[in-house]
């Protein structure tokens, strides 16, 4: 269950950003997805981890008065929410399972969404604003 940073689709040529992402598919990637203790720890990291991957998006949008900078930041938190749920879910068999379905295959799908689209928007905004 690797998710692999792939340059042509994930790559931002934004330092931070890049950085950032990177970062994160390591800790993604660095779960036991046969454990459901592993996959609750590398959430509750990722959730860590994302808190200050957002506040510095977040500063760099306020930073350079980046227009849809609302819709972003409510993208950040609804992704923060769903996250603080699945790894405070019921514990379960059916809460572990779906805290699993999500690591598995709802945090790879949004994060190559919201890359591809809010992300590389903000990205060529900055490369804008610096030219």
């Amino acid at each position: 269950m690797i998710k692999k940073f792939e340059d042509e689709k994930h790559l931002l040529k934004n330092e931070l950003m890049d950085r950032l992402h990177q970062e994160f598919l390591d800790i993604y990637n660095s779960v036991d997805s046969n454990s459901t203790q592993s996959i609750k720890s590398k959430l509750t990291e990722l959730y860590s981890h994302t808190q200050k991957h957002f506040q510095a998006e977040e500063e760099l949008m306020e930073n350079i008065s980046y227009p849809t900078k609302r819709e972003h930041k409510e993208e950040h938190a609804k992704v923060l929410a769903e996250m603080n749920y699945f790894i405070n879910m019921n514990p379960t068999i059916f809460g572990q399972n779906m805290m699993k379905a999500y690591y598995i295959e709802k945090l790879p799908y949004w994060f190559d969404a919201h890359l591809i689209s809010m992300d590389s928007d903000l990205a060529s905004y900055v490369q804008r604003k610096e030219v």
